[in-house]
This record gives C-alpha cells, structure tokens and sequence, in this order.
C-alpha cells in the first residue's frame, strides 16, 4: 500500500469520525420526542424539559453570540430572521436543550462540585487572570463579560462554570473503560482501502444542444414560479440618535490624584501586585496534650519528618505559598498567618479546629506581597479611568433622553438637542444595512456605521412605525435610539431589473433538465449492454470516459457523493448515474474490477482506527443516554415565545 494511500486515508477518517461524535451529541432532537408547542406554558421561556425550562434570556444571548460568529467575514451579512429562517434557532435550541437534559442527570445522580475546582478551571482560562498578578481577577471576569455578553452576571458565569464541570464528570463516566479490539480495527483498513477501477461518461452541457431564449411571458411566468429570487427586500427610512464610548473618550480627562487613588484601590483589592502567601502544615493530633507535645517538639529544633515519626501521626496536610483562606479548616489559614517565624524560619501553633478536633499548624515560609510601580500601570489605569467616566456619562445622558421622552415626550431631535447627542435621519436601508442602491452603511473608522452593528439593525426593524423609540444599549456599549420614519414593504423588484438574472437561472433549469433527460437514456442503453466509448463517441462533444482507481479513504475528484456512494456499493459491471461535484454536469459510473486490500494494517495507522471507533462508539453510547434522559425529561419547545424573543413574529 502506497504512502500516499495511507495518508490520505489517515486525514479522511480522523475528520469523518470527528464529525460525526460532534454531530451526534448535537442531533436534532426531533426524532427523540421534541415537538413543538404553541400555547407557552411560560413566558419566559424558550423551552421547557422535564420540570425546568431553558429561559429567552438564555436562548437570545447564545443565539446572538452564533449569529456573530457567523457574520464575522461573511460577504453578506444575515439578518435575525434570515438566521431563524435556516434554522439557527433550532441548534441554538437543540444545543441548550441538550445541556439542561446532562445538568438535571448530574442533578438527579448527585454530582458535586469542589469550589475550588471551579477557581482553577477559572484560572487556567487566562483571559480571566490580572495581567500583572496572573492570578484570577473579579474585574477582569466583569471585563471579559462586558464585552462578550453584557446580560450575564458573575455571578451566573460561576454557576456556568459549576455546570461545565458536572457537565464533564458525568460524560466521562459514560465512556469509562471502553476498549476496542485491535480486530475492528484491521476489518475497517481493509474495507476502507478497497480499490475500485471505474469507467465514469461525463456529460457536460456542451453534450445538449442550448435552449432557445423565451419570451418575456414565459419569463415572467418563469419568476412567478420562483419569485424568491426576484423581490426586494423590505427598506425603512429611520432617524437615530446616537452616541458610542469612542465619541466620548476623547473629551474625558482624569488627574493625577484619580491615577494614585485608583493605584491604590486595586492595590488594597489584591488587583494588581501579589498579595503575601505562606507554606505551612496541619499535622493532626489525638488531643490537645498531643498538639502541645507536637508543637514544643517543632519549636525545639526537631523536624516534621521526626515529630511524625515520634508521634505517629498521619501524613500531615500541606500548603505551599497559599492565601489565608485556602485551608481546608478556616482556623489553620488564621493560625499560620498570625505566626511570626522562628529562628529556623519554622515555627509551630497548637489550633483547636472549627470542630473541636486539635493539631498543630507548623509555619515553613512566608513569600511577601509585592507592589507594581504606579508608572508602569499608568496607561492601563487612565483607560480604566476613562472608560468608566465614559460610561457613567452614556448613562447619565440616557437618562435624561428616556426622561424627556417618557416623561415630556420630546421627539428624539429635542431630546438630542437637551443631551448635547446628535440625532441624524438616514436614507431607506435593508436589512442588512445595505441602501437600496446596494451601499452598505459601515461608516468609517472612527465613527462606525449603522451596518456594523446588528442590534442596532434589529432595532430598526422591529420598531413600530412613527414612534420615538426607548433607549437602549449597543452592541459596542454606546446608547441609541431610534425612530422609523417610513417603510417600503417587500416587493416584486421590476421586470426589466431582474431580466438578465431570471433569464440566466432559467438557460441554467433547462439545461439541467435536457442533461437529465440525455443521461436518463444512456443509462438505459449502458445497463442494455452499450459500451460507455460507443455512447460517449456517438454523443460528440460535451461527452468523455475516462478510467479512475478509485478507494474509499480518498475522495475521487470530479464526481458527486452520491455517485462515489453507489459506485462502492455496486457489483462489477453495474450501471450507476448521478451529479458531478460542480452540481451540473451528469456522470454514468460502471465498476470494472474490484481488488480487496490483502496487505496487513501496518505501523501507528491501528492506533488510529481504534481511537475512531472507540469515539464512534462514544457517540452512540452519549446518544443512547441522551435519548433516556429525554424520554424521562420530555422537552417541549416554545416557538411563540422564541419568534417573540427575535422579532420574527411580525
């Protein structure tokens, strides 16, 4: 077997098997019992499963945050409705419904989270550690989730994390111990490197002759039976009010006394610098008398090592460099902070504990606090500064606009003009922040357009019709609101603008028809016993045959999937049909000679196929649990709710 064989069959599998358990845990859940339901038992929720429900406020942030991922570097931007309307929604569902089922399972088989688990998991994401400290940081947790999801809360981030971990402690157990024979492995690279030689007629649309143009009756005829192609998308002329963080920035200054005092705030709140840390050990005793014996020994000059071994004790309990509250029992942490060291730079402390037990805290090293110099936290410290006088000025100024809007009823331009933001009116635009000349509103550098923020898009679209609108937060943490002066309702676009796409995507249907017809009657006269030379030479141009090894670890290019699949699948001989890969050209396939694979599975290659169909199994196995949980947590969707949540319900 050749090494390139190898590889490509390697590279094929590794993906496929990878694919398919990701594709496995997120399986629509349909076909396990979700229906659909269109009384909303409550209100707030997108879906309910078993006695709990997946809440909007969940559903909207996760489905927003996809949507982002999806628009970055997109050509086209897809809209909130475009998105639910291919189904974003549904995985969106489907993922978190899926997450609800494991949680109430962990639930119902009692499994705990260590707290400290959850601060190192924490820990070892370093977007959440103090640049200077590398330790975990509170402000930087509310800085990180500012920017990724202005809704969640600290506090709902830890319960987050505390899911995640129960989360994976109850996946790993389902696939515990799971060994695959060596056996499978070697059955699956012999019927994976199984080589085919084929002989493929490819038709192109040089093979048919080109249809005539039709009449513009026929064509107009033709986009009423598709008219999805051809209606302009619904335009809304909108006055906005706005203003962003980078407007105001550059009016915002701080002082030298607000640079030392915030120096010295996060100096106090362990911010910046690190704060002291000292090693010590819990050696455990009988009873007081044996703590006081065990402390006087240490005191004297004896070792840890010795007074365990004089008092037999247990192995003792060790901190290394550990903040006062990282002790299992609170009164040891206490103790060992209050000690001075000894002469030795080890002294000992008999403790009662929270509990009444008694042991002795021996005291092994102390690492001092340190303190960053101001200068070097300057720059951080003045955008720390800005920024939050920034905000405070945003909040500030919509107060008084949604003030004198609720309360006054000022139009947006009189509130703009009380809060020193300006309000500008803007030209019909899309959906997707395009002009209906096809301009996309992205603005500039310095001050960014309508089209760079969806939810500034959202908004629009969703208000009603001649109303000032309430103010709300963006995207990018700016304030806005808006007003809609007009809309032009979506619409059939003009024959004489659409002519040339129309008639192009109609020269496209019927020459696929006519390939389809010419292939349909060649298979016929192959399967009657024709060769695919003599039928390839009396079609003339447009037609060729050509001879391709072909193997099931390494795509044959050209040819669709479909015909790859009936092709392994056919006996010698055997007439199969199909599309190419470009989607248009017609293939008639026959299988020539079929050679199994004799070599032996060689090198790491056996390592890999046992990893494959051990993660193949996982899968079924999670999907099997999956499928349990459900049937006791039946899931039931909201899709009122959800069209409400997005916008889509109009």
């Amino acid at each position: 077997m050749s090494q390139s064989i190898f590889g490509s069959f390697k590279k094929v599998f590794v993906g496929f098997f990878f694919a398919l358990l990701v594709g496995m845990l997120l399986i629509g859940l349909s076909m396990f019992g979700v229906t659909d339901a269109f009384t909303s038992k409550s209100k707030d929720a997108a879906a309910t499963v078993g006695e709990e429900k997946v809440s909007l406020r969940e559903f909207d942030s996760f489905f927003q945050r996809q949507l982002s991922e999806i628009n970055k570097g997109a050509p086209e931007r897809l809209t909130t409705k475009q998105a639910y309307q291919r189904g974003l929604h549904s995985q969106v569902l489907n993922t978190l419904i899926t997450e609800k089922l494991i949680q109430i399972d962990a639930q119902d088989l009692g499994v705990a989270v260590n707290t400290r688990d959850a601060i190192e998991l924490m820990e070892n994401l370093e977007v959440f550690n103090n640049e200077i400290t590398g330790k975990l940081d509170q402000n930087k947790i509310l800085e990180v989730l500012s920017r990724i999801d202005r809704n969640k809360s600290a506090k709902e981030l830890e319960a987050d994390v505390h899911n995640q971990i129960r989360r994976d402690q109850t996946l790993e157990s389902l696939k515990a111990g799971l060994v695959v024979p060596n056996l499978f492995a070697d059955q699956q690279y012999k019927f994976m490197t199984e080589q085919r030689t084929t002989k493929i007629l490819r038709l192109s649309r040089d093979a048919i002759t080109a249809p005539a143009d039709p009449s513009d009756e026929e064509l107009q005829a033709f986009i009423k039976d598709s008219p999805s192609g051809y209606i302009a998308p619904e335009y809304r002329r909108f006055t906005l009010l706005r203003m962003e963080l980078e407007n105001v920035l550059p009016d915002i200054e701080v002082s030298e006394e607000e640079i030392k005092k915030q120096f010295e705030y996060k100096i106090k709140a362990g911010q910046l610098g690190t704060p002291e840390t000292r090693s010590y050990q819990q050696l455990v005793a009988t009873d007081k008398t044996q703590a006081d014996a065990i402390t006087a020994a240490i005191n004297g000059g004896k070792s840890i090592d010795a007074a365990i071994a004089e008092f037999s004790l247990e192995v003792p309990l060790v901190y290394d460099n550990a903040l006062p509250g990282a002790s299992s029992d609170p009164t040891a942490g206490e103790a060992a902070f209050e000690m001075e060291p000894g002469t030795n730079d080890i002294t000992a402390q008999t403790v009662a504990s929270s509990f009444g037990s008694w042991f002795s805290v021996v005291l092994t090293g102390i690492t001092p606090k340190t303190i960053p110099d101001m200068e070097a936290e300057r720059a951080n410290l003045i955008d720390e500064l800005q920024t939050n006088k920034a905000k405070q000025v945003l909040y500030d100024a919509s107060t008084t606009i949604q003030d004198g809007i609720s309360e006054d009823s000022l139009t947006l331009e009189e509130a703009g003009l009380v809060s020193g933001i300006s309000v500008a009116s803007y030209d019909f635009i899309s959906r997707l922040g395009k002009t209906e000349n096809g301009q996309k509103l992205e603005g500039l550098s310095f001050a960014l357009g309508t089209a760079t923020d969806d939810l500034l898009l959202k908004e629009i679209f969703i208000a009603d019709l001649g109303f000032d609108g309430d103010v709300f937060e963006t995207t990018a943490g700016g304030i806005a609101a808006i007003r809609v002066d007009q809309i032009k309702e979506s619409a059939p676009r003009p024959f004489a603008d659409v002519r040339e796409q129309a008639l192009a995507a109609w020269h496209l249907k019927k020459s696929d028809e006519a390939l389809a017809i010419l292939s349909n009657d060649l298979v016929s006269r192959a399967s009657a016993g024709e060769s695919l030379e003599d039928l390839a030479k009396e079609t003339g141009d447009g037609a060729e045959v050509i001879e391709t090894q072909m193997i099931r670890a390494s795509r044959t290019p050209g040819l669709g999937n479909q015909v790859i699949v009936r092709l392994f699948e056919a006996r010698i001989g055997q007439t199969v049909r199909g599309v190419a890969a470009n989607g248009l050209d017609r293939v008639i396939g026959q299988v020539v000679t079929i050679t199994p694979n004799a070599d032996p599975i060689i090198g790491a290659i056996t390592d890999t196929l046992s990893e494959q169909a051990k993660q193949a199994i996982n899968a079924d196995i999670q999907q099997a649990y999956h499928a349990a949980i459900l049937a006791e947590n039946p899931a039931q969707t909201l899709i009122a709710n959800i069209e409400r949540s997005l916008g889509v319900d109009q």
